[in-house]
């Protein structure tokens, strides 16, 4: 949601549940709980409706929990809050670990706790009414997703499996699978999805031939795939099921290589399947196997904990850095800019300390662009003018905030400094002046913890991550294909291969400061690496969950054997498995190729 629409979201969530609280009887804690509700839209929107209906249902207690419970304690031992926000803080740092939707959810969490505690009211506040303010913000953002997604809940998820099959890289496929397995997965988004992947795994493999054998008619070929699978991104995408669908206009060169043949007979089928799925919209529910969402989040969690996962560092750095932050707002009791400050130097903190210097550049240069215009406008007009000017600030600058960070920055200084100053009768300039030391003061924190190295942590370089978390990933398929053929493999084993490899796949991406930093086409090829052996984890766990047979057996250990070579291997897939069998192996075929993919990158960078 961007620009207008989300505008217009601001304005109705604000001004209701403001005015909501007032008629409850929140009192001064009104305002709190309008703009907490602010935080909770960070997280409550992202996915199909029903998969975020069930996130939001164990994040409102949390979220209620983390705004209140903070502020009630700092009023009788300030350490101790400041103790129990340091936490909240490296809980909502580790929550990206469980996959990418849950980037915001942390996000939302450390805001709206920070913000909770360091929001001045304008009076006194009752305890029922500072746990009642959260309570309140998430009740009315919890109907606000259900009205927002009610029409069509399942629209998230068709576009990322339209998105997938039109951009076809692992950042999209795997979005796409976590969608729709989030979602109530249904038979055609199911088909669709296998499509998908037998399309994506026979490009990449197509795509190494094609350079192999310097082939024109391969590249024409794939050319013409790609026209195909945009146009039926198209039906995937809309809502109803298309009537008038074309099929596949098929290109196939005559004079391949019979392996390389049947790979182009495979790419047209796999987008046939596509076109007869998404114009059938068969709806029935898939038989997804039990406990396959809860073995996704343990297979996420595996690696979280451990000095070499990079989001492990970061949650601790943030940590650390909101405790100095929170230390340093101790000594200033009263501060209006206290809220400023804490929710700066939480948001500049990034997992990629290359990243904290873009978030710690856009927060004071957006700051010092504001203050260039607050200084036009003291200028220039009354004093009376700041706080409207603060007000449309305030909605320009939510606007504009996904788009223009640092225009949003400079719209924040122009609602905190003229609303702050308006209502507690200061001095704007001594305001604007304190408040621009404090972002400066805010990105220095920041950026002194995200350039900070964990002892004892080793820095090696991109080659060197790809190549551990390969061999740890292979020796996991190995373990479960041994399983899959019956024998006795001991299930703390896989406990640890598992851990094992999802420790190498978190380390895979983010190196420690001090180290060379990759190239855009080496970033690009880890990051791709990165979501196709955490795919190949879960999808190696989801076949734990089925009885094993010998044909399931010998395609892991075909994957385990070509997973990170240069080998163009295709993955057999047996002609009697059945439609969830097939998905879970169509996975696996096309993960393989990504890494095969970023393996030939990282070789020639």
């Amino acid at each position: 949601m961007k620009g207008p629409g989300l505008l217009v979201v601001v304005l109705v969530i604000v001004g209701g549940v403001s005015g909501l609280g007032f008629l409850v009887g929140l009192g001064n804690a009104a305002i709190l709980a309008a703009l907490t509700a602010l935080f909770c839209l960070i997280a409550a929107v992202g996915g199909p409706l029903w998969a975020d209906l069930r996130l939001l249902a164990w994040f409102a207690p949390s979220l209620i929990l983390a705004v209140g419970v903070p502020r009630l304690l700092g009023e009788v031992a300030q350490w101790a809050a400041i103790g129990l926000l340091v936490v909240i803080v490296v809980i909502a740092g580790m929550l990206p670990a469980l996959g990418a939707r849950f980037v915001t959810v942390g996000l939302g969490l450390g805001m709206a706790s920070l913000f909770g505690y360091g929001f001045q009211l304008t009076g006194t506040a009752s305890a029922g009414q500072i746990l009642g303010a959260p309570a309140l913000a998430m009740g009315v953002v919890l109907l606000l997703r259900v009205l927002m997604g009610a029409k069509d809940p399942a629209k998230p998820t068709r576009e990322a499996l339209a998105d997938a099959l039109a951009a076809g890289t692992p950042e999209t496929q795997e979005r796409a699978a976590r969608l729709w397995l989030a979602d109530r997965p249904r038979r055609w988004t199911a088909r669709v999805l296998g499509g998908i992947l037998r399309y994506r795994a026979a490009t990449g493999l197509l795509e190494i031939r094609r350079k192999r054998l310097d082939s024109q008619e391969i590249g024409e070929t794939l050319d013409a795939a790609r026209e195909e699978a945009a146009r039926l991104a198209d039906a995937v995408r809309a809502a109803e099921a298309p009537e008038d669908v074309e099929p596949v206009r098929r290109r196939e060169p005559a004079g391949l290589p019979g392996a390389t043949e049947r790979l182009v007979a495979g790419l047209w089928d796999a987008l046939e399947t596509v076109r007869t799925a998404s114009t059938d919209r068969d709806e029935s529910r898939v038989d997804v196997p039990k406990g396959l969402r809860r073995e996704l989040r343990r297979v996420e969690l595996r690696g979280a904990f451990s000095w070499r996962s990079p989001q492990f560092r970061h949650a601790i750095r943030c940590g650390l850095g909101v405790a100095l932050a929170l230390v340093v707002a101790s000594f200033r009791p009263g501060d209006p800019l206290t809220v400023s400050f804490l929710l700066g130097t939480f948001a500049i903190m990034q997992p990629e300390w290359r990243d904290s210097l873009t978030k710690a550049w856009q927060r004071i240069g957006g700051s010092l662009g504001g203050a260039v215009v607050l200084a036009l406008a003291l200028w220039l007009l009354p004093q009376g003018f700041l706080l409207p000017i603060g007000l449309v600030a305030l909605l320009g600058g939510f606007a504009v905030m996904q788009t223009r960070p640092t225009v949003f920055n400079g719209c924040m200084v122009l609602m905190s400094v003229g609303m702050n100053a308006t209502t507690k009768h200061l001095d704007p300039r001594y305001v604007l002046v304190e408040y621009l030391l404090l972002m400066v003061l805010a990105g220095a924190i920041a950026l002194l913890f995200g350039f900070a190295a964990i002892p004892g942590v080793p820095k090696p370089g991109p080659a060197e991550r790809f190549g551990t978390a390969v061999d740890a990933t292979r020796t996991l398929l190995g373990a479960v294909g041994r399983k899959l053929r019956g024998e006795d493999v001991d299930p703390r084993t896989l406990g640890r291969v598992f851990r094992a490899a999802a420790v190498a796949q978190h380390g895979l991406l983010a190196a420690e400061p001090g180290t060379k930093e990759p190239a855009p086409e080496q970033q690009d090829a880890l990051e791709s690496a990165a979501e196709a052996l955490r795919g190949l984890s879960v999808t190696a766990s989801s076949l734990l969950l089925r009885p094993g047979t010998a044909e399931t057996a010998t395609v892991v250990d075909e994957a385990a054997r070509a997973l990170g070579t240069d080998e163009a291997a295709e993955i057999p897939v047996p002609a009697d498995a059945d439609e969830e069998q097939r998905l879970v192996l169509d996975t696996i075929a096309a993960d393989v190729v990504a890494v095969g993919e970023a393996a030939q990158t990282l070789k020639g960078a």
